[in-house]
């Protein structure tokens, strides 16, 4: 493990949704991507989380940039973090960050390449976190659809004991989706779709409020609904264990348990390292 100089202390986290195959378009040509036909029309939507992450390394000189999402596809190994990285690559950053390359090299532009939902985006992304730095960060920001900040906030961060007074959130949706003013009227969860993309996005956003429900029931994920979702996004058989060995485990100091099925999760009601 290595230390930065600059000290770093804020963890800035982009959500994968899609995997960026490579090509002329350098993204945005939606055929150069693997998606979920429902994601149509979105892809524009994942470039954006990625420009909003690399605005925010590129205004805190100790921020450090994770794009986190693993090899959810049996076409392809690439992972969604590692496209996202490559994608943000070909197209030189977009002019926001000059000096990629040198924070590439000093570990505070990362790729996260296990998390297979959104709960092991935060938790994967953390650990990777210490594991470059060997520091735990003080402050996280995370980027994802707005539509999802109930579950990425109020409940994952919350089921890891990160400190929400310490967590920011950059939300951007997807196309035919805004979030209304009243967030507590109707059964969307605070979201209207547009009328052009109602019928496409109808059973997509029912989903998202079930998904809701599974996170508020198993904060973990690690009951069979969840966790069975994450193993048919793993057909490469991705180690999801936090820790490569128990030498590790111990010295981050996070306490966890080893499930039934060789995946490792957070021990229930322990306080973790980062929020101490």
């Amino acid at each position: 493990m290595s230390s930065h100089p600059l000290k770093v202390n804020h963890l800035v986290i982009v959500c994968g949704h899609g995997i960026w195959l490579g090509g002329a378009k350098k993204g945005w040509d939606e055929s150069e991507w693997l998606i979920e036909s429902y994601k149509a029309g979105e892809t524009p939507t994942f470039i954006e989380h990625i420009k909003a992450g690399i605005r925010v390394l590129t205004h805190d000189n100790r921020a450090v940039l994770v794009f986190s999402g693993g090899p959810t596809w049996k076409e392809t190994k690439l992972s969604e973090a590692t496209s996202y990285y490559n994608l943000a690559t070909a197209n030189e950053y977009f002019g926001l960050l000059p000096d990629s390359q040198e924070l590439a090299e000093a570990g505070r532009i990362l790729v996260e390449e296990r998390a297979l939902d959104s709960y092991y985006n935060i938790l994967f992304s953390l650990v990777l976190f210490w594991r470059t730095h060997a520091v735990w960060p003080e402050h996280v920001t995370i980027v994802s659809h707005a539509f999802k900040k109930a579950r990425l906030v109020d409940g994952h961060c919350a089921a890891i004991g990160f400190p929400l007074d310490r967590v920011d959130f950059i939300g951007i949706n997807p196309p035919g989706i805004e979030e209304t003013p009243a967030p507590d009227q109707g059964g969307n969860g605070g979201l209207a779709l547009s009328e052009h993309a109602a019928s496409v996005k109808a059973a997509v956003m029912t989903g998202v409020s079930q998904t809701l429900d599974d996170w508020v029931k198993d904060p973990h994920g690690v009951g069979e609904v969840l966790a069975g979702k994450r193993r048919k996004r793993n057909p490469w058989s991705i180690d999801q264990r936090l820790f490569v060995n128990d030498n590790e485990r111990r010295q981050s100091g996070v306490q966890t348990r080893i499930l039934d099925d060789g995946t490792e999760a957070l021990a229930d009601g322990k306080v973790q390292p980062w929020a101490q």
